[in-house]
């Protein structure tokens, strides 16, 4: 290998100036395919959401696609159109001096979505306006920092240290917030649940919970720790073209998991019961072979949705209290307001 020459007037540490941009953006390519996929199962699955949460996920989806538009510019100017321009890596171009208001903004919209999860399931307004005060707060130091590194140029990037930390910061104790309410609300109506499969059923959403607003957090504290570990190179752009699409994969996540936990095109019927009744027998079986006494009343009902989507579902009424399963179905979205029994 022939020795490396040092070209007069290139910092010897360019790789770390230049690099980080490639790497964040080879990094966001990776998560926008796989947002990609997320939002076609979301778009061919998931017919009958609201107006709103299908508007809600494409313009996530279009935001996060101009996000890697722009970066994808900002490397080209950098790595080809101004190669061997040392101005280059001083002054950034509009392009990515956008991005840290367009990233605030999808952080901000996800986090809108979460505070009205959590409303659902407490009827109460004090926990999400809180929540989303601090969403809005954090957003809108993305926006001045992005407006404000137009005028001062890469140089003179510390100076936004206090204006980053309430972005960064208060993304990831927004995050954090969210994850630790939805674990305590999942938790405690899990946990006065007589039934097994109930339980499973909270487990794998409290998994779930933890996952997807880890991940978030973590990736908002990375890009916080680079930013002050490393003030001298641009290490930090690596999760910082990554952390948009992060929150866009967890919300496409949260919506598309509801094919594990109870759509009526999953694999599985979400039924809580089999259609296994025995005649006559003073009894009826479960999935797992157990007898249900005769006092239990099996019904099967019809749910009728919106252009007249039909769904079969298998309910029991008895003695049990249902509060738990509406928490399960308030979680996952899934709203049988509208069943009507047609056949006892």
């Amino acid at each position: 290998m022939a020795p490396r020459v040092q070209v007069p007037g290139v910092p010897p540490d360019i790789a770390l100036i230049n690099g980080p941009m490639l790497l964040g953006n080879l990094f966001g390519y990776g998560l926008f395919g796989i947002l990609v996929v997320q939002v076609f199962i979301y778009h061919n699955r998931f017919t009958r959401d609201p107006v709103w949460m299908k508007s809600l996920v494409y313009s996530v989806f279009f935001v996060d696609t101009v996000i890697t538009a722009l970066g994808t510019i900002t490397v080209w100017d950098g790595l080809a159109v101004g190669w061997g321009d040392l101005s280059t890596l001083v002054q950034l171009d509009w392009p990515f001096n956008a991005l840290p208001a367009l990233s605030g903004l999808v952080s901000s919209s996800v986090h809108t979505f979460f505070c009205w999860r959590i409303w659902k399931l407490t009827h109460s307004y004090v926990l999400p306006a809180a929540i989303a005060s601090l969403s809005i707060v954090q957003w809108a130091m993305a926006w001045y920092c992005g407006v404000v590194s137009v005028r001062i140029g890469v140089p003179r990037i510390g100076e936004l240290r206090p204006f980053v930390i309430v972005w960064l910061g208060g993304s990831a104790l927004v995050d954090l917030i969210i994850t630790v309410s939805m674990v305590a609300i999942l938790f405690r109506a899990g946990s006065k649940s007589a039934f097994s499969e109930t339980n499973s059923v909270m487990a794998k959403l409290i998994k779930l919970t933890v996952e997807t607003g880890m991940t978030t957090s973590i990736g908002a504290l990375i890009e916080l720790i680079f930013f002050f570990a490393f003030p001298t190179n641009n290490m930090h752009f690596i999760p910082f073209l990554m952390l948009a699409k992060l929150y866009s994969n967890t919300l496409l996540a949260t919506l598309n998991s509801r094919v594990l936990f109870g759509d009526r095109r999953a694999t599985k019927p979400a039924a809580l019961w089999e259609d296994d009744v025995s005649s006559g027998s003073g009894s009826m079986s479960t999935r797992s072979g157990a007898k249900v006494p005769t006092g239990v009343v099996q019904i099967t009902t019809t749910t009728e949705r919106r252009r007249n989507d039909l769904e079969m579902h298998s309910i029991q009424v008895g003695d049990r209290d249902n509060s738990q399963d509406e928490v399960y179905k308030k979680s996952n979205f899934i709203d049988f307001d509208t069943a009507r029994p047609v056949r006892i």
